[in-house]
C-alpha cells in the first residue's frame, strides 16, 4: 500500500505546476497596470504643465497691456498739468488709444481665465497669421459673435474672440491664452476642431477644399508619429552646447522612458537658462530615435529642437 506521504508529495508537486503560470501571468499583469498608470500620470503632468505655461504666457501678455495703458495714462496726466496742453484732436487720439487698450485688456483678461487642458496649443499662431497675409478685424466687429458649438454648450463658452480676413476668407479664433485656442471658425470649413486644421487654413496659399484639408491634416498627424531623426546622444550634445548649465536630470530609464537605475536607456531634463520653468524632456536607448517633448507637445525633429533652443537661451 502506497504511503500517505507519497500521495501528499505528488499532490503538492502537481499543485505547484498548476499554479506557476498563474503567478507569472499575475506578475505581468501587474507590470502592465503600473506602466499604464505611469503613462496616465505622465499625461496628467504634461497637461498641467501645458496649462501652467499658457497661464504664465497670459499673465505676461496682460501685464504688457497694463503697462502700455499705464504709460498712456501717465502721459495724459503730465499733459493735463502742462502749461501747453495738446490740442483737442490730439487729446481725442490719445483717449481713443487708451479706450482701445482698456477694451483689449478687459476682453483678454476675461477670455484668458478659461484655459483648459483640452485647448488647442498653437505657439506660432500670430507669426503664421502675419506671414500668410491675414489682416486683423477690429474686436468691436466681433461683438456678439458666437463660437461654432452646439447651443446647449453656449452657456459655458470661453475665450477672447479675435478675427482675421484675407480677401473673401475669414477666420475667427477664441483665445484662452496667447497661443491657446478654445474654438476656431472659418469661412471655408466652419468649425475647426484640432490645431492641424487651424494651421492648414492659416498657412495655405489658397482656399482648401474639404478633401484637401482632410488630407493635409492626416499628413500632419502622420508626421507626428514619425520617429525623431536623431539618437539620444546627438540630442544631448546639442542641448549641452546650447543650454549647458540647464541640465536638471541625467540618469537611466527603462524602455518606456521611466526612471530605472539599471535600465537600458538614458533620460535627461533640461531647463532654459533664461526661463527655468521652460523645460525639455529627453530619453532614448542606444542608436534608436530619441524621444523629445516640451510643454506644447512632442519635438518632431532636430530642426524643431534647434528652433526651440534658439528662441529660449
Amino acid at each position: 500500500m502506497t504511503p500517505f506521504s507519497h500521495h501528499l508529495r505528488t499532490f503538492t508537486q502537481f499543485d505547484r505546476r498548476k499554479r506557476a503560470p498563474t503567478l507569472t501571468t499575475g506578475h505581468s499583469t501587474t507590470l502592465d497596470a503600473l506602466r499604464a498608470e505611469l503613462d496616465r500620470e505622465r499625461a496628467r503632468a504634461d497637461s498641467l504643465e501645458t496649462v501652467n505655461r499658457v497661464q504664465a504666457g497670459s499673465l505676461t501678455s496682460l501685464a504688457r497691456l497694463a503697462e502700455e495703458l499705464r504709460c498712456q495714462v501717465a502721459d495724459l496726466h503730465d499733459d493735463a498739468l502742462s502749461s501747453n496742453p495738446m490740442p483737442v484732436q490730439g487729446l481725442r487720439n490719445v483717449t481713443g488709444r487708451m479706450d482701445g487698450l482698456a477694451t483689449t485688456l478687459s476682453r483678454a483678461a476675461r477670455g484668458y481665465s478659461g484655459a483648459r487642458t483640452t485647448d488647442m496649443i498653437y505657439p506660432t499662431v500670430d507669426d503664421d497669421l502675419r506671414a500668410h497675409g491675414w489682416t486683423p478685424r477690429p474686436d468691436r466687429g466681433l461683438d456678439g459673435v458666437l463660437p461654432p458649438i452646439p447651443i446647449t454648450e453656449l452657456g459655458d463658452r470661453r475665450g477672447y474672440a479675435r478675427g482675421w480676413h484675407r480677401g473673401p476668407q475669414w477666420i475667427t479664433l477664441w483665445f484662452t491664452g496667447p497661443c491657446a485656442l478654445a474654438y476656431a471658425d472659418s469661412s471655408d470649413h466652419g468649425r475647426l476642431t484640432d490645431v492641424d486644421g487651424v494651421r492648414a487654413v492659416i498657412t495655405s496659399r489658397r482656399p482648401l477644399s474639404a478633401d484637401a484639408l482632410a488630407e493635409w491634416v492626416a499628413a500632419r498627424q502622420q508626421a507626428h508619429t514619425v520617429p525623431f531623426d536623431a539618437p539620444y546622444v546627438r540630442v544631448f550634445a546639442h542641448l549641452r552646447s546650447s543650454w549647458g548649465g540647464g541640465l536638471v536630470v541625467d540618469d537611466r530609464c527603462d524602455e518606456h522612458g521611466a526612471p530605472a537605475p539599471e535600465g537600458p536607456g538614458k533620460r535627461s531634463v533640461w531647463a532654459c537658462p533664461s526661463d527655468p520653468d521652460f523645460r525639455l524632456y529627453v530619453w532614448g536607448i542606444g542608436n534608436q530615435p530619441a524621444h523629445v517633448r516640451y510643454w506644447a507637445g512632442p519635438v518632431v525633429d532636430m530642426a524643431h529642437l534647434v528652433q526651440i533652443t534658439g528662441h529660449c537661451r
